[in-house]
């Protein structure tokens, strides 16, 4: 039988990916599904795109969901002047998108880092915490011609087939979630479809559904929100909480978050194997913590001054 597994944020931290695939061993025509944020926060983002690259040469069935960390490096491939085709995707997927990958807190810098592309760190580029993101823009946009940020090929088309969201074995999968009003929808293709519909980057950005029981019986299955920051949009955390690792991914209410910080210091990559028949009592999981070093940014602290 076809294994289907998903798993949550790996924020370019490709040696923990590369132990769980190990531990995994993936056959041809098996399924993995990634949350997105396959990139930025941890080192080797161009890793991660290679490994995945390889497993999906080998026969293995990959399907990427468009996390806000590729929103925004599409939008920054754009912005360098790469003829990207994101006819795919609504417009509004990208909303701001421009803005936000300038952010130097996003850590769009780590990923073109992980590429060896010059001046990837050069902080003129990258607007901090104080700066006004829109200013900012308007000044740095003409500067841009100088840089030759250009993913490879391959990569980038990665990138541009990454979904907006996918539907099987009774679960939507989706990066971040859909805002409450279409969340109480009771049929999760018209929610997905009026979330696009009203505000595609939802998809990729939104927490204000956490905690809050959809009004379909489809599972949601995401990632975007490490488990160690729910703290800040759910008053009640003890369903995830775990004696030992403080937090886990566990079904609830639901939902199931696959996103558990393998970026942070105490971080873990999490999987779910998710049998055909979507019920949540059988699903396998799987959690490594992160074996890949701490990404150090040497301004870090101009963005707390």
């Amino acid at each position: 039988m076809r294994r289907f597994v998903a798993v949550g944020d790996i924020h370019g931290c490709s040696q923990t990916l590369a132990k769980l695939l190990g531990i995994l061993d993936l056959r041809p025509g098996d399924t993995l599904l990634s949350t997105g944020d396959l990139s930025s926060k941890g080192e080797d983002s161009q890793g991660v795109h290679v490994q995945l690259l390889n497993l999906e040469e080998r026969g293995v069935n990959l399907i990427v969901l468009l996390g806000n960390h590729e929103v925004m490096l599409l939008a920054m491939q754009r912005m360098v002047g790469v003829n990207v085709d994101l006819t795919a995707f609504p417009e509004s997927m990208f909303r701001r998108a421009d803005v936000s990958f300038l952010m130097r807190s996003n850590e769009t810098w780590a990923t073109l880092k992980s590429y060896g592309l010059e001046r990837a760190e050069d902080p003129e580029f990258w607007a901090f915490r104080r700066d006004d993101p829109e200013r900012h823009l308007e000044k740095v946009s003409p500067r841009f011609n100088s840089v030759e940020w250009k993913l490879p090929p391959l990569h980038l088309e990665l990138l541009c087939r990454c979904k907006a969201y996918h539907i099987e074995r009774n679960c939507l999968f989706v990066h971040s979630g859909l805002q409450p009003t279409y969340l109480r929808m009771h049929d999760v293709h018209n929610a997905v479809n009026a979330q696009l519909e009203q505000d595609a980057s939802a998809l990729c950005w939104n927490r204000d559904w956490l905690g809050q029981r959809p009004g379909f019986p489809e599972l949601i299955v995401h990632g975007h929100t490490p488990l160690c920051y729910l703290y800040s949009w759910i008053s009640d955390t003890r369903p995830w909480q775990d004696g030992d690792l403080v937090f886990k991914s566990v079904v609830h209410n639901g939902a199931l978050n696959l996103d558990s910080g393998v970026f942070l210091e105490a971080g873990h990559l999490t999987a779910g194997e998710i049998p055909r028949n979507g019920c949540p009592s059988d699903f396998r999981f799987i959690r490594i913590p992160r074996i890949d070093p701490l990404c150090q940014d040497r301004l870090w602290h101009l963005n707390y001054m």
